[in-house]
């Protein structure tokens, strides 16, 4: 692949590095001079030879921001601009600085808790995106990102299906990542929320065994095993699984769509349930950014910045200085309260004085 040219500038925003190279673009970090934080910069440059003609995929490209624009949600990726400058177009995105999952999932099967957390957070990111009218369609591990503060966050719209009619979509046409594919769109049918529920249950099984459920060199051959929805059950691969989560697994990943979980809602409450009584109801990014540091992509030093707070974390010193701060503001307030209900006392006090003088001085009646 060519050498890519850094631009000193996109518009506002003053370049800083290239980020990575995909199939649809390339993506910069940039910052913006006056609102003083970084963004991710997609550029859109058609690749030939990947099925689709320039403008298709440029379409594609700007499906992505629209799709974007319409999700507002903690768990998805934000979209903040999309626009055309020198004859070329833009996206400009929320800064994700952390690791894509599958750069995680490099180092082997992730502990059962960290799996279902970040299941629980693109059950979230699908619910919010569903309710919206969008269905992902390329849910994987290289789409989901986990930064350094431990939050999760879905990316990359730009295959998604918007609404009930797609003008994208063409019948028989397959998108999507082939192990993360439902056996009715292989087939040729359409994609719809529990399509991507049920490439959810792939991430899971791939999360939790440390293995994809469907695996062969000869493409037509692996197909065969994702229609036949034949593959090594968790228990067989991953017998350290709770068989509750391997049952919510296995559900998600039912060959007939009408088995599998109603909606990303339903899927949601029951991981929350399940984490619950595992005794991981609250502390989610914590315990995240403490997976992190055990695979050396966070030193201790920055758990420690993360744990004394969002101040710290930002490079501010003594955190606990505000605290103390307002501790002296708080006892003043106090103070000068209680100085001014002594003062209107005593005003009180001098006024009812005067109106007793002033009554004893009246002449009898």
């Amino acid at each position: 692949m060519a050498a890519t040219k850094l631009p000193d500038r996109i518009r506002d925003y003053v370049v800083t590095r290239l980020l990575g190279k995909g199939g649809m673009g390339e993506v910069f970090l940039a910052d913006h001079p006056l609102l003083l934080r970084h963004v991710a910069i997609k550029r859109f440059v058609f690749a030939a030879g990947k099925g689709d003609d320039e403008d298709t995929a440029q379409q594609r490209f700007l499906r992505e921001g629209q799709a974007l624009a319409r999700l507002t949600h903690h768990n998805i990726v934000q979209v903040h601009d999309l626009f055309e400058h020198k004859k070329q177009t833009f996206m400009v995105l929320e800064y994700v600085d952390g690791f894509d999952l599958s750069a995680l999932l490099g180092q082997g099967a992730l502990p059962v808790d960290v799996a279902c957390i970040i299941a629980l957070k693109v059950a979230e990111a699908l619910e919010h995106a569903h309710f919206t009218g969008i269905v992902h369609r390329d849910v994987k591990a290289s789409n989901v990102m986990m930064s350094r503060q431990g939050d999760v966050k879905l990316m990359d719209f730009g295959i998604a299906k918007q609404d009930l009619l797609d003008p994208m979509t063409r019948t028989g046409m397959v998108v999507g990542t082939p192990i993360y594919v439902a056996p009715e769109v292989l087939a040729g049918g359409d994609a719809d929320a529990r399509s991507d529920l049920y490439a959810l249950g792939t991430l899971m099984y791939l999360m939790l065994s440390g293995r994809r459920p469907f695996e062969h060199a000869n493409s037509e051959n692996l197909f065969a095993l994702i229609l036949s929805g034949r593959y090594p059950r968790l228990g067989k691969v991953a017998k350290h699984v709770p068989w509750r989560l391997r049952s919510i697994v296995q559900r998600l990943m039912e060959k007939k769509p009408d088995k599998r979980f109603t909606s990303a809602a339903e899927l949601r409450q029951t991981l929350e349930v399940f984490l619950a009584e595992e005794g991981v109801a609250a502390h989610h990014a914590e315990r995240l950014v403490r997976f992190l540091e055990s695979q050396g992509k966070l030193t201790q030093e920055e758990v420690t910045r993360w744990l004394e707070g969002p101040a710290e974390a930002a490079g501010i010193t003594a955190a606990a200085r505000p605290t103390r701060r307002w501790g002296r503001w708080a006892f003043a307030a106090v103070l000068l309260a209680g100085v001014g209900a002594a003062v209107w006392f005593g005003v009180l006090d001098g006024l009812l004085g005067q109106w007793l003088a002033w009554a004893e001085s009246l002449p009898p009646r």
